[in-house]
């Protein structure tokens, strides 16, 4: 046993006898308020150290009751840190929900414009749009399909596309 000048030695072993002999107390003591064995054992380290601190500053009465009062705080800390990153974890599932909800709506809207644009399209540069972009056929398949020519497909598609083009932007600047 290390002893100094001032006692420090003293109080620091008596201080560790103390927690030595609450020990198997204290850590189920801890784990019935936080419910977790391991938090338990470092909380019980924690509130030993502190023990041991406090013990070589000043003459501590009841050290025992000293030791599970410092656990017993550190429990309730590390439970209101738990509840606040918890807290903490809720409002940001609810941000991104609230995000997610905002972006469904922005799509929901631009697919609504982009089909009252194509629903707006002559009947026949609407069927081509839908074949070559929709349902990927080639321009020589489409004129097969329809009973027109490549050529005539391939205007039919430029107009379709331009007049597309035409109404979302004008759309869009609204």
């Amino acid at each position: 046993m290390s002893v100094t000048p001032d006692g420090e030695g003293d109080a620091a072993d008596r201080a560790a006898n103390i927690y030595t002999q609450s020990y198997a107390d204290l850590t189920r003591f801890l784990r019935r308020l936080c419910g977790d064995p391991a938090l338990a054992e470092d909380l019980a380290q924690e509130a030993g150290m502190r023990l041991v601190a406090a013990m070589r500053q000043e003459a501590v009465a009841h050290p025992r009751a000293f030791l599970f009062h410092v656990a017993a705080n550190l429990a309730r800390d590390q439970l209101r840190r738990r509840v606040v990153a918890q807290e903490h974890a809720d409002m940001q599932d609810e941000h991104e929900a609230a995000a997610g909800a905002d972006q469904i709506a922005a799509v929901q809207q631009e697919v609504a414009l982009v089909s009252n644009a194509i629903a707006a399209l002559p009947a026949r540069a609407r069927a081509v749009l839908q074949l070559a972009r929709i349902e990927g056929y080639s321009q020589k398949e489409i004129a097969a399909r329809l009973g027109i020519t490549p050529k005539t497909v391939e205007n039919h598609l430029t107009r379709a596309l331009a007049q597309l083009t035409a109404r979302l932007r004008m759309r869009g600047r609204q």
